[in-house]
């Protein structure tokens, strides 16, 4: 490995075609093979993170990619992926991995194929910005449990002064869920997770109950990002742009 995953997140509220054209094009490219791809993950988007009842049907997608390098991600997204990611209304985000923490009963230890590499990556500080990435696939018979927590976790989330946007992803739903959440310092979203409190309340549960077959939380370094994330202002307005070649 030459160093950590260099991860790309491009959202849609309305993917450019429609939704099911969206992403029948778009997992046709990746099964044509794209050079530098380690993994990816075609999702339905919501924004149930941030929303008290997420909704089981949303309207948006998102594309979630892990690259050997940002040199990988921009030839793919000039070429194979460019009409993917060629619409108005998209945010889009680059970042490298800086930890992995894989569930130790957790029947994977990778997200759709992808086992995610932090390795060689720098820690975060305290007063850098930070994404958590967090992947989970429920047991059965888990599901009105997870939705209750989830509301009061995106009740604490919504009025955090640390939270700068969020959106919950899934591929399959409805068990299985992607939470990927913005925050202002990493010293603010450990604040959010740990304190006492909603976050905190439900991660207790999920953990004690073991209501998830599948767990795998990243943390993110966000080095460039366009657009917002379910609120109204950009997140990160001191980075550059995540720009988009021909775009």
């Amino acid at each position: 490995m030459g160093g950590p995953d260099f991860v790309t997140v491009d959202a849609f509220g309305r993917p450019p075609g429609g939704r099911l054209r969206w992403r029948r094009d778009l997992a046709r490219a990746i099964d044509n093979g794209i050079g530098g791809l380690r993994g990816a993950s075609v999702n339905y988007a919501n924004n149930g993170t941030h929303a008290l009842v997420p909704s089981l049907v949303p309207g948006g997608c998102a594309l979630v990619a892990a690259w050997e390098s940002a040199e990988a991600a921009e030839a793919a997204f000039a070429g194979p992926l460019r009409g993917a990611i060629d619409g108005p209304g998209r945010f889009s985000m680059d970042s490298e991995l800086v930890r992995v923490r894989i569930d130790s009963e957790s029947e994977r230890d990778n997200w759709h194929g992808w086992r995610p590499s932090a390795e060689g990556a720098e820690p975060l500080a305290e007063g850098e910005p930070m994404v958590a990435i967090v992947h989970g696939i429920l047991r059965r018979g888990r599901l009105v449990e997870f939705l209750r927590n989830n509301a009061h976790a995106a009740s604490r989330a919504a009025h955090h002064p640390g939270h700068r946007g969020s959106i919950d992803i899934s591929s399959q739903l409805p068990y299985e869920h992607t939470s990927i959440s913005l925050w202002k310092t990493y010293g603010l979203a450990q604040d959010f997770a740990y304190k006492k409190g909603g976050h905190a309340s439900a991660m207790t549960h999920a953990l004690k109950q073991k209501t998830h077959r599948v767990g795998v939380f990243l943390q993110a370094r966000p080095l460039a990002c366009t657009g917002t994330l379910g609120i109204d202002k950009p997140p990160y307005p001191r980075l550059p742009q995540a720009l988009r070649p021909g775009l």
